[in-house]
């Protein structure tokens, strides 16, 4: 028998004990850090869970993160159904995640995604000898959080949430009174950091900057936690290959991919 319900905090914590965080980083973070903020939706057969859809609505878009204990038994039309009619969203709305292959064939056979999915890169932060020492960029004050914003907003990214800029140190670097360097986290806590928010103005790259602001963040996460991660797009080889001669190394890859609840 299937049967689907919103999973507790219990639960939940049940789960994460069995998570590989290297291959599933961002599944690992909903049962972590958004905990408090995602809803997990579980689907059981026969009383064993076998599938969970998290839920976050804190982004501009529904963000989800998918994850099956079972391969084999999942019955997916009605896991994606049930998620939808529990939080009332719109078969046509345009959601995100983050999926590894076997995943997104599974979304691309119920006819789910929508534009182009992109490869996408976990690396994890391995050989401290290989960063630098640098002191270029400065914490980021509260009154500038405004500036910051809009900055990060300007550089495209997607995923950046106000709550980041406000539970997270991020360091910026200045041109005068005008930022051209920014970065920051995701997630800044003893099980796990994710740098993120890592952008340079356009007529300033090229020049070595995001490799000290980047060395930069690595130490300032390194005092907190060993498992130091970054995601980056596959396609952006410059940023992987700064990223590598910093220390870090690919630990999974899988594709970035906007989505809707329309079921075919």
């Amino acid at each position: 028998m299937i049967s689907h319900r919103l999973l507790t905090h219990e639960a939940v914590s049940q789960i994460i004990g069995t998570i590989d965080s290297d291959k599933h980083l961002l599944f690992y973070s909903y049962l972590s850090q958004r905990k408090e903020k995602a809803q997990f939706v579980g689907q059981f057969v026969d009383s064993n869970l076998m599938a969970v859809l998290a839920y976050l609505n804190e982004l501009s878009f529904p963000a989800f993160s998918f994850h099956r204990i079972n391969e084999e038994k999942v019955f997916f039309p009605e896991l994606v159904s049930f998620t939808r009619d529990t939080f009332q969203l719109e078969k046509n709305a345009i959601c995100g995640t983050i999926l590894c292959p076997s995943d997104l064939q599974l979304f691309h056979s119920f006819g789910l995604i929508a534009g182009r999915p992109k490869k996408f890169f976990t690396m994890k932060h391995q050989d401290e000898s290989k960063l630098l020492t640098s002191d270029i960029a400065k914490l980021v004050k509260d009154e500038e959080f405004p500036q910051v914003m809009d900055f990060l907003c300007k550089g495209g990214m997607r995923f950046f949430t106000q709550s980041e800029l406000e539970k997270c140190p991020f360091l910026g670097i200045k041109n005068g009174g005008d930022f051209i360097a920014v970065g920051g986290f995701h997630f800044y806590d003893s099980q796990l950091v994710e740098l993120g928010n890592i952008v340079t103005r356009e007529d300033h790259r090229g020049k070595g900057i995001a490799k000290l602001l980047t060395s930069q963040l690595t130490h300032l996460g390194k005092q907190l936690s060993s498992n130091v991660y970054l995601g980056v797009l596959a396609e952006n080889i410059p940023a992987v290959k700064v990223y590598e001669s910093l220390g870090y190394q690919i630990v999974s890859e899988q594709v970035i991919v906007d989505f809707t609840l329309a079921l075919s």
